[in-house]
């Protein structure tokens, strides 16, 4: 797990700069809307989608026309359920595409993203947990990325980003997520986290992905009392103050 990354010598918040990133992103989506039907950058590099049926077929084309690996940055809410995109990435996966996904910690309260995750872990999808997911995002290779600007209406406002600066710049705040977040825990096919060595260990996982005390009890199966009790124990054992600290210990003590 990575604090920050070094940018000429300052450290560099990665979630800073996908906030920033983000601020950019908005400002282009007004340029645009405000510009109908012309570019933003030369070349026709950025276009406006604010449709549903629109979204889902640029996603499934992005996801068709990579040939190396698909970066996804997830959270709710879905334009679609999850499964309907689950075969799409089933496919891709057996075709020896590489996905790599960071989930925001609202997925354990997803019943529909739980109820895919499971069989895309067991393909070959490499997960991840982060508190903060400002957006949505899924890059194919290093030439196309989707982005969603919104937490609310999931068709409202998304950017299509082929080649350029800024899609580089993404690509490389995707990079510095991936050192911050924490691995998914292995889900059983229901969604709950199988019995791993140790229970603490899946504790100190979801923990560490900012998951609550209400959420780590229902996807490990044992009580909030319980819960409660090891969580304190946990960060006393690491000499932790806040619940991150306990993330960040663990995974520098290699616990997780």
């Amino acid at each position: 797990m990575a604090d920050g990354a070094v940018v000429d010598g300052a450290v560099v918040d990665p979630l800073d700069e996908l906030d920033a990133q983000l601020a950019r992103l908005r400002n282009v989506a007004d340029d645009l809307r405000g510009a109908r039907g012309r570019p933003v950058l030369e070349g026709n590099q950025i276009e406006l989608i604010e449709d549903g049926p629109t979204l889902l077929r640029a996603y499934e084309e992005l996801q068709k026309g990579s040939r190396s690996v698909v970066r996804v940055l997830d959270r709710p809410p879905y334009v679609t359920p999850p499964s309907t995109q689950q075969k799409l990435e089933l496919d891709r996966l057996a075709d020896g595409i590489e996905y790599r996904a960071i989930y925001g910690t609202e997925v354990f309260e997803s019943e529909d993203i739980m109820g895919v995750l499971p069989e895309l872990q067991a393909a070959g999808e490499v997960s991840r947990v982060l508190a903060q997911v400002p957006m949505k995002m899924a890059v194919g290779d290093d030439h196309t990325a989707l982005i969603g600007l919104t937490k609310r209406a999931p068709a409202e406002s998304n950017l299509l980003i082929r080649s350029s600066g800024l899609l580089d710049g993404l690509i490389a705040t995707f990079e510095m997520l991936w050192a911050l977040a924490i691995p998914m825990p292995a889900l059983l096919a229901n969604g709950d986290v199988p019995a791993l060595r140790s229970p603490d260990r899946d504790i100190l996982l979801l923990l560490a992905g900012g998951a609550t005390d209400d959420m780590i009890s229902r996807r490990l199966r044992i009580s909030p009392r319980t819960t409660q009790r090891r969580v304190r124990a946990l960060m006393e054992a690491l000499g932790a103050q806040t619940r991150f600290q306990a993330g960040v210990q663990a995974a520098r003590r290699r616990w997780i």
